[in-house]
């Protein structure tokens, strides 16, 4: 049996991030997700040579100045 350091359920925006910055400290991750594809909400599909938001269009909001 396999051993991770963390176990990620969701592969959206946050777990995804969050397992990509555990990595690239050394730590092992498995993630997990009920759909077949990272980016939850914010997946989005080529079509016709464009990106196609599957979930809507979403807005990220924040009040840090720098990002």
């Amino acid at each position: 049996m396999a051993h991770y350091d963390y176990l990620v359920v969701g592969a959206g925006l946050s777990g995804a991030v969050f397992a990509h910055e555990a990595t690239k400290l050394g730590k092992t991750c498995l993630v997990i997700d009920r759909r077949n594809h990272i980016a939850g909400n914010i997946y989005p599909e080529q079509r016709e040579g464009s990106n196609v938001h599957v979930y809507g269009a979403h807005i990220f909001h924040t009040s840090i100045k720098r990002v």
